[in-house]
């Protein structure tokens, strides 16, 4: 279920962010709704709940496991032609309409959804406070801004690998940190260091990547991790104990722009995922019908 990047539109009604229950559950009823949409995911989609054992509270479906309701899901999309384009958001500018950027195309949407989960890693101390000035998710994007400078990548799996040899090629020197237990395939040039991250330095843009027990004079800093936690993806989102601030609509700070599931914080639950996910795209559908109605 996935598709050609090239083949991605410059333009959409409605982008939904995020593959597990909610966003499947949003893509579902945009696509009942007959709305031109794209529903933006990983490779595999929803692994938490592939790794669910049992599930039990699945109103019709007793006792099923994680995986096998997974795949119903998944059955379900493709019954519908409902295509999953593998697309890592990188951020997003505000709208509308929306731009979303990933590492190598963009679009825009009028009304966007965001379905992300919640990130299991926590910013490390000074990521958020210097984000866009020396701090990045994306080395491939902004690679060419460190010319013959130094910069650290610190990565939570192997795809990290491959924006560290990209940056070799640029950077007078690289430095990677694994959060990850596999030995890295990386190029010669890439200095490991398997310190842990204490935080990150700098008071106008970074300057150093505090280790503990050793200092990194850097000019960049890249974070490469599975899913972005949404405050990062967004600047100025509206967060209330570490989740998306919305209200019963699924409404966020930004007009036009919609959360659903875990990112919204507790409870927890594939059913309130999945809930919220279809009441985000309907809130999504009303929104775009009222931006056809002419303003007095």
């Amino acid at each position: 279920m996935s598709e050609d990047l090239n083949n991605i539109k410059d333009h959409y009604e409605l982008a939904i962010i995020g593959c597990g229950p909610a966003g499947m559950a949003a893509a579902l009823n945009a696509k009942i709704r007959k709305r031109d949409f794209i529903l933006l995911g990983s490779e595999f989609c929803s692994p938490k709940l592939s790794k669910a054992p049992q599930i039990e509270n699945w109103l019709g479906f007793p006792e099923i496991s994680g995986e096998d309701l997974r795949q119903r899901f998944l059955n379900h999309l493709n019954e519908k032609d409902i295509s999953i384009i593998p697309f890592k958001v990188t951020s997003i500018y505000p709208g509308p309409p929306f731009t979303i950027i990933g590492k190598e195309k963009s679009l825009e949407a009028d009304a966007l959804i965001l379905a992300t989960g919640v990130s299991a890693s926590k910013l490390f101390p000074g990521e958020a406070e210097l984000l866009g000035m020396g701090v990045g998710y994306c080395a491939t994007c902004d690679g060419p801004l460190y010319k013959d400078k130094k910069a650290a990548i610190i990565s939570y799996s192997h795809e990290g690998e491959d924006e560290a040899n990209f940056m070799a090629d640029i950077c007078s020197q690289v430095y990677y940190i694994p959060y990850y237990s596999d030995v890295p395939s990386l190029d010669s040039r890439v200095e490991v260091k398997k310190s842990k991250v204490a935080r990150i330095v700098g008071k106008e843009r970074v300057e150093q990547l505090d280790l503990g027990d050793e200092q990194l004079t850097v000019d960049g800093v890249f974070i490469i991790r599975e899913n972005l936690p949404a405050e990062q993806l967004i600047s100025g989102l509206e967060m209330e104990d570490g989740a998306i601030k919305v209200n019963h609509k699924l409404e966020t700070s930004f007009p036009g722009l919609f959360a659903a599931g875990d990112c919204t914080g507790q409870p927890y639950q594939l059913i309130k995922a999945a809930g919220e996910g279809g009441t985000a795209a309907l809130q999504a559908v009303k929104y775009l019908d009222s931006l056809k109605v002419p303003k007095p």
